[in-house]
């Protein structure tokens, strides 16, 4: 015989069984990706731009000077791409590919930045051996493509927070300013 209460309570406990799951996968890709290549940071989801079961961007600050860096990882290709502005008022885009390599060793790939003609790179291993580093300033960032025969990446940056750089260093060149406004979170220029 058929007992609604029965099937109420199975239904019940499967569907907290199944948002408990849910809840846990997500919890334990956005762990993953936060930890993935970290260099001794703490990576945090910027929460605008938060993509479930995605590659969102994560936000962090230097240790020693404050600088606000943001990336998006792809742990599938092993790929960090982060961008931060320099003390020129430059954007900076770091591409990483996560593989143990021989100091001083490079391989080639090709790069499309913005709407400039694609040219030929090197992606060149770290000191330490963890991977291969290609750096790139602009004064603007829109896209990036990049080719080798390890990966494929494709970036807008449309999609991602960049005025919110400029903005915080904005407000660290002028910290005496902001704090006189009563804004408590402002970190005072320190990388001349």
């Amino acid at each position: 015989m058929f007992s609604f209460t029965s099937f109420f309570k199975a239904f019940s406990v499967a569907l907290i069984l199944g948002v408990c799951a849910v809840l846990f996968a997500l919890w334990q890709h956005s762990s993953s990706q936060l930890n993935y290549a970290s260099r001794d940071m703490d990576w945090e989801w910027s929460w605008m731009y938060y993509e479930p079961f995605s590659n969102g961007i994560q936000t962090t600050r230097t240790k020693d000077t404050k600088q606000l860096l943001f990336r998006r990882v792809d742990t599938s290709s092993k790929l960090t791409t982060v961008v931060n502005i320099t003390y020129t008022n430059k954007l900076e885009i770091i591409v990483t590919y996560e593989d143990s390599c021989v100091s001083g060793s490079f391989f080639p790939a090709t790069l499309k930045l913005n709407q400039t003609p694609q040219q030929q790179i090197n992606f060149q291993c770290e000191k330490n051996g963890r991977g291969y580093l290609f750096r790139r300033t602009a004064n603007q960032l829109t896209s990036v493509q990049i080719k080798s025969d390890k990966f494929e990446l494709k970036e807008n940056f449309s999609e991602w927070p960049i005025d919110e750089l400029k903005k915080d260093q904005f407000i660290q060149q002028h910290s005496n300013f902001f704090k006189g406004k009563g804004q408590s979170d402002v970190y005072e220029w320190s990388r001349d």
